[in-house]
């Protein structure tokens, strides 16, 4: 299995968990989470826009490495989730969302630790939420480690 395969299947998994899941975005229009393999795409049309493809909720899936120790082994990747939500509530509890998609996700990768058929979840699963202040946006991460098989080259016995 190839490393784009872990990306698709995580980013089809969050998909559908959070499918039903809606939380406002910078428009105030209810959306539902978005969820971006390896990166945001670029927002059309001229930056005076309004805010009418505003991209949060969101989780970005990114693969940002993985190790192959040896050629009989189980190739090991890591995955990071970057979450954003938007509250412009002078409250500041946004995180709370935040908090509440990182919950979500570790219930249910912990009851289901396989992804895609063949990726199985790895212990610790590591979390953080933001420090600094970047209201009304607030931000968590999660890495999660994956084992799945690797792909060789067949090579026929002569």
């Amino acid at each position: 299995m190839t490393q784009e395969s872990l990306l698709d299947a995580l980013t089809e998994d969050l998909s559908a968990l959070f499918r039903h899941y809606r939380l406002k975005n910078s428009a105030g229009e209810d959306r539902s989470i978005q969820v971006y393999p390896q990166d945001l795409p670029f927002r059309e049309g001229p930056d005076e826009e309004p805010e009418e493809h505003a991209p949060e909720p969101y989780i970005i899936v990114r693969l940002p490495s993985g190790e192959l120790p040896d050629q009989d082994t189980l190739q090991k990747l890591e995955a990071v989730l970057v979450i954003c939500v938007q509250d412009p509530a002078p409250d500041r509890q946004g995180f709370r969302d935040a908090l509440h998609i990182v919950n979500t996700v570790l219930r249910h990768y912990g009851a289901n630790g396989v992804v895609g058929g063949r990726w199985v979840l790895q212990y610790p699963v590591r979390w953080a939420a933001q420090e600094e202040d970047t209201h009304p946006y607030y931000f968590a991460a999660m890495a999660l480690s994956f084992e799945g098989p690797a792909i060789f080259k067949e090579v026929p016995e002569t």
